[in-house]
């Protein structure tokens, strides 16, 4: 059985966790808060100056009839507004300015730390999740650390100035007005519980009704194709009937703290007035500094009454970044040593040494003891049955994970030993689903090269036989492709990968059934290219169309995470095993 004091303390650790990750963003801009700091201090000390003179004006003008004391106010409370609009404008200004700051260093860091992590992440985070803390989560951050400093320190030091005036007047009654604030205090504690709580769950169904949105965007033609419209609609209801229901969680706490707020303040208002009235008829206290009480009380129930509707945005924000710092605290999975080999030069050898890798979301072996060695300037293609760790390999090469058991050397090298960043410049990668991005081709195909010169690039276009349709385009290749290259067809789109992976000179290209989502004609025109830009690279392709591995050096035929078989392709016609099996079933 779970203690709930030991999750408590749990919960308080990990809030002060969060709040000191939260502060480092707000260290690099100390001096601007120290410089707001001041501000809300000059203002809380003219309100407070305000307070104080208020019962005095009140009794020496419309009970005494001082015509000299209502001139003098009138001609020195215009500079006093004018000081508090100047105090206001620079607070409101420097804490904005250090919000938006403190949320752009956020966004940066997390942008970059989120393409820093390993691609194991990627498969356990639902890419609309990562968008909905990213965009949602970070704008409520936003507003804690813009708004919550701002209105909470002004609030506070407001607060403690009436306190002190309060005092000043009359310690008897202050003391009495003091009860409101330990009575508060435990109010926001039990609701701030609730609405963390609340809110915290209401984010992870806002990242879920991303989900729904951006799977049925995305899958819109099987939607309406399979006339899914109404299932794909009662499932985005059940998401978001539970939003509501977390949301109006969140909110009946937030509705409770300020009714319960006005009537505990009022209960010690009435105690305040009638002790009031007794002094002022025992001679005690004047009506003037009854009057400068009262305001001062009221002066300071108005932020105390903020600070409890503060509370509830600060519970929503600290929520969300908690989301967003779950993330940063994301390690990678593989890690780049401090002290690497250099491989500014690579002759392209490969050798799998007794490799053997498990995803840690899943339980069987992916690849089983694989050992096989490619040679420089060889074409070797891995052929087998889906799932049998064809497509792992190649992620193995690139480094997008670490072998559990065994080693991968390249050109001798343990790929361990050296930098990730230097071996993927010698590489190139075509796969099966090829993504292009919202830009010009120019700009497209130099992701391979970054500062590529434009016959750098056109070389590049022709040995992919890209060049011709380029050149049709209405800007040729400053045409913009629009999203996942929408405007183009499927074998266009795969030259351009080529192009962008030849681009660089890679010494080892990585080609993942680079022609399997292509029709006939399509599939002949960029096998065409293929073949034209493999001399003197040692290539590795993984292939479901065993016509397109007939020419390879070596193909290796794997099985269930296991290499079953080796040779060529007439080799392993003759041998009459899984490969000519699934030979005579393509033919």
């Amino acid at each position: 059985m779970t203690d709930p004091a030991a999750h408590s303390v749990t919960d308080k650790a990990r809030f002060k966790v969060l709040v000191k990750a939260l502060v480092q963003y707000l260290k690099p801009y100390k001096g601007r808060l120290l410089q707001a700091a001041g501000s809300m201090i000059v203002l809380a000390a003219i309100k407070n100056a305000v307070i104080y003179i208020s019962g005095p004006i009140i009794q020496g003008v419309f009970v005494n009839k001082d015509m000299r004391l209502l001139q003098l106010i009138v001609m020195g409370l215009p500079v006093l507004f004018v000081l508090r609009m100047l105090v206001e404008y620079t607070n409101a200004y420097l804490m904005s300015w250090v919000g938006q700051k403190a949320v752009q260093d956020i966004r940066g860091d997390l942008f970059a730390h989120i393409h820093r992590l390993s691609l194991e992440f990627y498969w356990r985070k639902r890419s609309s999740d990562v968008m909905s803390r990213v965009i949602n989560d970070l704008n409520n951050v936003q507003n804690t650390v813009q708004f919550i400093p701002l209105y909470g320190i002004r609030d506070v030091t407001t607060v403690i100035a009436c306190v002190g005036v309060l005092f000043y007047i009359n310690w008897r009654l202050a003391l009495v007005s003091l009860v409101v604030l330990p009575l508060i205090a435990a109010l926001l504690g039990v609701l701030g519980k609730k609405m963390r709580k609340a809110s915290a769950e209401s984010n992870v169904i806002v990242g879920e009704i991303s989900h729904r949105f951006q799977e049925s965007l995305q899958g819109i033609t099987v939607v309406k194709a399979f006339n899914y419209e109404d299932q794909a609609i009662a499932r985005f209801k059940v998401s978001n009937d539970a939003y509501f229901s977390k949301m109006m969680r969140y909110l009946r706490a937030t509705a409770m703290s300020g009714p319960v707020m006005e009537f505990i303040s009022g209960m010690v208002l009435i105690a305040i007035i009638y002790m009031s009235g007794r002094a002022i008829f025992e001679g005690t206290m004047t009506t003037a500094h009854f009057f400068s009480f009262i305001a001062g009380y009221v002066t300071a129930y108005v932020p105390l009454k903020n600070i409890g509707n503060l509370n509830s945005k600060l519970q929503q924000g600290m929520a969300a970044w908690e989301r967003i710092y779950q993330i940063l605290e994301e390690k990678p999975a593989v890690v780049v040593k401090a002290s690497t080999k250099d491989i500014s030069r690579l002759d392209g050898k490969i050798e799998f040494r007794s490799v053997g890798y498990k995803y840690p979301s899943r339980d069987t072996q992916v690849l089983k003891d694989l050992s096989f060695t490619i040679n420089p300037g060889e074409v070797a293609a891995f052929v087998g049955p889906s799932g049998s760790g064809k497509t792992t390999v190649i992620h193995m090469l690139l480094r997008f994970f670490d072998p559990v058991t065994g080693r991968i050397d390249v050109d001798g090298h343990d790929m361990l030993d050296l930098d990730t960043t230097a071996l993927r410049a010698h590489m190139g990668l075509v796969t099966q689903d090829t993504i292009l991005f919202d830009d010009t081709v120019f700009g497209n195909i130099t992701i391979g090269l970054p500062g590529a010169t434009m016959a750098d690039v056109v070389d590049a276009a022709k040995a992919a036989d890209a060049h011709a349709f380029i050149e049709a385009m209405p800007q040729g290749y400053d045409t913009v492709l629009g999203e996942r290259g929408v405007k183009l067809s499927g074998g266009q789109r795969q030259r351009l990968a080529i192009a962008r992976a030849i681009i660089k000179k890679p010494k080892i290209l990585l080609l993942d059934e680079a022609t399997s989502n292509l029709d006939t004609a399509s599939e002949q025109s960029v096998q065409g290219a293929i073949e034209r830009i493999l001399g003197g690279r040692t290539v590795v392709m993984v292939a479901h169309r065993l016509s397109t591995v007939r020419n390879a050096d070596k193909i290796f035929v794997l099985k269930k995470g296991e290499l079953a078989e080796t040779g060529t392709h007439e080799e392993l016609l003759k041998l009459g095993g899984i490969y000519k099996g699934l030979y005579e079933a393509q033919a």
